[in-house]
């Protein structure tokens, strides 16, 4: 019993040590940092594509206003290019045409460096689509093995709970027996108080009875002493009377013996009674510290099961978060992988429109010597005026790129922002698998605390039949206390006989002295 106690004790203290309350606590606190952060990430996620948005919106409004722009101007050239040829027609001077010329060249080299430049940016961009591209690879990867891991953890929650439902039933089924067991014990201590109220007043009676017989021997004796001293002083009566007394003197010896020996067996009994009382009482004093320590223990297993329930609740909560949020992500992923493409058509738009415009600046210089051959024609008036309109397209010209540098300056910014927002995301994908594997390992916990329970069920289960066959014992013990009861009632009422005819052969005994007595006197 007191190894058992032993084991039950410390496998109660292993499992106060594997679920305290400040463990489940800090968990607590812990999911709901960590809710609260991914909250944050989130909003600012959401912002962040708000200002994307927005943003392409400008810049899907900038590009229509510069392709109708780009068409104004090329309409403007194409009107400026045949007024052009018609006043170099009338020209005459040589000299203010040739300027024009270098100027032109000029615009065209200018043009020129910035088509390299418009190369080197495409560069950068396929540079940039192929990052994007990588990273989009590692964003579906990382969703594969989230949906993965995803999915494991919801068999493993299946299996748990499957688990935990055989459990609660075995459980149940194990605290009603222990609690019939505890009502046998509780009906069997009641009918031994009875039993030991009824033989301790029997007890009592026949102790208050062997008094009585033993005064009423006592006292025959005594008249039967006296009586023989009267008689002997009689020296008439003593042959009469002598073999009377030796009679009655052996009657009363044996009496006196039989008195004594039933005296020393109700003793013995009375004793034995004792000492199995004692007995029966420690034993049911033994009894109920189990039961009352197995009761114990079934309310920590209650506590234990219930704090486990609240944990897995808890976890089931944070796994539905996760996936909702993780769901989230991957709209945003989504939302801006449309924002790259919408950003790569308006940047292939601006690069097919410089590569136009480049394209008009070479036919108008193939178109040059044409102007040349002409240029004798031309007036000074006219040519000046042409100089003016190639300086206005000139200067319209540079705003036009230089809106284009800003554009394509703008979008390389929100490329950059891009490049971070998805770095972000990354490091958040991060943050969920370091997540899921505490998780599992929480999992793993749980697994093996349900393992160290179903140890502890199986410790309950031995604890029952040992319980069983103590009862059994006990209710043996029962029958043999019984029994004796019933020989102590049998040898009670065996005594009340012999007192009954002690009883009267004394009566018969004072009767007979009265009439010897009487005759005494009539003599």
């Amino acid at each position: 019993m007191e190894a058992g106690d032993r084991e039950m004790g410390s496998m109660k203290l292993q499992t106060l040590q594997l679920l305290p309350d400040e463990q489940v606590a800090t968990l607590r606190q812990q999911m709901v940092e960590s809710q609260a952060a991914y909250q944050r990430k989130l909003q600012s996620s959401q912002e962040a594509q708000h200002r994307q948005a927005v943003l392409v919106q400008k810049l899907q409004g900038k590009v229509l206003q510069y392709r109708s722009w780009c068409r104004e101007l090329q309409q403007r050239l194409e009107i400026e290019r045949g007024g052009v040829l018609s006043y170099r027609s009338e020209a005459k001077e040589e000299h203010s045409l040739e300027r024009a010329l270098v100027q032109l060249e000029e615009e065209q080299q200018r043009c020129e460096n910035l088509a390299e430049v418009n190369t080197l940016l495409r560069e950068h961009l396929t540079k940039a689509n192929e990052v994007n591209t990588a990273l989009r690879e590692d964003v579906r990867k990382l969703t594969a093995d989230w949906t993965r891991a995803r999915d494991e953890l919801e068999l493993k929650e299946s299996e748990w709970r499957m688990e935990r439902e055989f459990f609660d039933g075995y459980f149940r089924c194990e605290h009603d027996r222990l609690i019939s067991l505890w009502r046998q014990v509780v009906t069997f201590r009641r009918h031994f108080l009875e039993m030991k109220t009824a033989t301790d007043r029997d007890l009592s009676a026949m102790k208050a009875d062997q008094i009585k017989l033993s005064g009423s021997i006592l006292v025959s004796c005594f008249h039967l002493s006296s009586g023989t001293q009267y008689w002997e002083s009689n020296i008439l009566e003593r042959s009469a009377l002598r073999d009377q007394t030796q009679q009655l003197c052996a009657r009363a010896q044996e009496m006196e013996k039989e008195v004594y020996l039933k005296t020393q067996e109700v003793m013995r009994l009375q004793v034995k009674g004792d000492v199995e009382k004692e007995e029966l009482q420690l034993r049911v004093m033994e009894l109920s510290a189990l039961l009352a320590q197995s009761q114990k223990q079934n309310e920590e297993k209650e506590k234990t099961v219930k704090t486990l329930s609240d944990t897995m609740e808890i976890l089931e909560a944070s796994r539905l978060a996760v996936e909702y949020k993780a769901s989230l992500i991957r709209d945003a992923k989504e939302e801006t992988l449309s924002l790259h493409q919408v950003i790569k058509d308006i940047t292939q738009a601006v690069l097919n429109d410089t590569d136009n415009a480049v394209s008009i600046s070479w036919t108008e210089r193939s178109q040059h010597p044409e102007s040349s051959n002409l240029s004798l024609l031309l007036s000074s008036n006219d040519m000046e005026r042409a100089v003016v309109l190639v300086h206005e397209a000139l200067s319209r010209r540079c705003q036009a790129v230089q809106a284009l540098k800003e554009q394509l300056s703008a979008s390389q910014d929100s490329v950059h922002s891009l490049l971070h927002q998805q770095r972000q995301q990354e490091e958040e994908s991060k943050m969920l698998r370091q997540r899921f594997q505490n998780l599992e390992e929480n999992k793993k916990t749980l697994n093996s605390q349900m393992q160290h329970l179903q140890s502890l069920v199986e410790t309950l289960s031995s604890d029952r039949v040992n319980l069983e066959k103590s009862r059994e014992e006990l209710q043996q013990q029962l029958k043999a206390s019984e029994e004796e009861a019933w020989r102590l009632r049998r040898s009670n009422t065996e005594l009340q006989l012999k007192e009954d005819l002690a009883q009267g052969e004394k009566e018969e005994q004072q009767l007979e002295m009265e009439r010897i007595l009487r005759e005494r006197e009539h003599l």
